[in-house]
């Protein structure tokens, strides 16, 4: 919300621009929006050669500035969370969870959480869970020669083998069809 916090009130006729900065201060509180505005509209020189042009602009910037860094730290995820959202998904990657469900366990917004997690490991949440799925079931691959690919993809977790195929090609380059046959081969 925009509102002037104090203004120091003119005090007579001034002979030059640069004394109304020197006599002048004005504190005001802007939105973010309200901000990007402001900053949009002077550098788009709409005030060029205004006194305050050239203040208000460093002062625009460095606001902004500390608006980004803010919005960062609210996007952090905590070491602490982000291995209970791990421990979670470990612990569940052979039944069908959610982002939801996985942001219910962590105490946070699924919004929040998949923002925040991908901030702090490069990759979505859910690509994550794909990938740890993928990995479980290359595993099973290994040490169940005889089980089915259908029921490896159902033991990781997968909800279709499609999914099963399509993650496990993403993350291993192959099919699970090929690893099987180069595994048996060795």
């Amino acid at each position: 919300m925009a509102g002037v916090d104090r203004i120091v009130p003119d005090t007579g006729a001034l002979q030059r621009p640069q004394d109304a900065v020197e006599q002048t201060t004005v504190t005001v509180t802007l939105s973010a929006g309200a901000l990007g505005a402001l900053g949009a509209y002077l550098r788009s020189g709409a005030a060029r050669g205004m006194a305050f042009e050239q203040p208000l602009l460093e002062a625009v910037g460095a606001a902004g500035a500390g608006a980004a860094a803010a919005r960062e730290d609210r996007c952090a995820l905590s070491p602490c969370t982000l291995r209970k959202v791990r421990a979670f998904v470990e612990e569940h990657l052979g039944e069908p969870i959610g982002v939801a469900d996985i942001a219910s366990a962590a105490s946070l917004s699924a919004h929040h959480l998949g923002r925040s997690f991908r901030h702090a490991t490069g990759q979505s949440l859910w690509q994550y869970v794909l990938e740890r799925r993928a990995q479980r079931a290359r595993s099973l691959i290994e040490r169940r020669p005889l089980t089915t690919l259908a029921e490896i993809a159902s033991l990781s977790g997968f909800a279709s083998y499609s999914q099963f195929i399509a993650a496990f090609r993403k993350s291993h380059g192959v099919t699970p069809g090929a690893w099987r046959r180069r595994r048996q081969a060795q």
